[in-house]
């Protein structure tokens, strides 16, 4: 019931005949109150014929008042006042259509009507920015002209010659230090005239 009462209030503000909307409950027992609903509000539709005619709205116009209108229910200052007041009217116990729609419009109208206009001031405030956007975009070229000067790039190869590869460096495998060699051991002088004395002694025996 309380969404039904803000949907009409965004409506009415935005100039759309809130007549186009309704919000019905009918449980899966009630086949004939559901039947009865929905051909009240066909008939209902049919004579109101399509939307933005007898409002008297362009397609144009229609589009931008329902995107606006949709930017309203979904603002936080809208939420937050219809959440106070839907506990509010759950507190005080009345649930009556008539009560209800009468508590929305009074707590509602001031921050649907200020959700409304702020997005009109938001529309106009690019048209404003948009005369000053040639001017930072003169300023950026010129930033990057600055840096392009700055950084020269390299010269690009000629298409005839081919790259020259980088020079291979050759892996040095450490030298071999050689071993050194096992001296024979040295045969002492005494020893050498010992054996030459007993060979000569050895021919004068024979």
């Amino acid at each position: 019931m309380g969404m039904n009462a803000l949907v009409f209030n965004v409506l009415k503000e935005t100039g759309i005949n809130p007549e186009r909307f309704s919000l019905q409950w009918a449980s899966a027992a009630e086949a004939p109150r559901f039947v009865k609903l929905i051909t009240e509000f066909t008939g209902r539709i049919k004579k109101l014929g399509p939307l933005g005619e007898s409002e008297g709205i362009a397609p144009e116009e229609l589009q931008a008042k329902l995107e606006k209108g949709l930017a309203a229910v979904s603002s936080r200052k809208v939420r937050m006042v219809y959440g106070n007041t839907a506990k509010a009217i759950r507190k005080e116990g009345i649930f009556t259509q008539e009560y209800i729609n009468a508590v929305i419009e009074e707590k509602l109208n001031k921050a649907i009507v200020g959700a409304l206009s702020a997005e009109a001031e938001e529309e106009e405030k690019p048209a404003a920015g948009k005369k000053a956007a040639p001017e930072a975009k003169a300023a950026t070229e010129k930033k990057a002209a600055g840096k392009t000067k700055a950084a020269a790039p390299k010269p690009a190869p000629k298409a005839g010659k081919k790259p020259k590869p980088a020079a291979k460096k050759k892996a040095v495998a450490p030298k071999k230090t050689a071993a050194p060699k096992a001296s024979a051991p040295k045969k002492k002088a005494g020893t050498q005239k010992t054996t030459a004395k007993k060979k000569a002694a050895a021919k004068k025996k024979k």
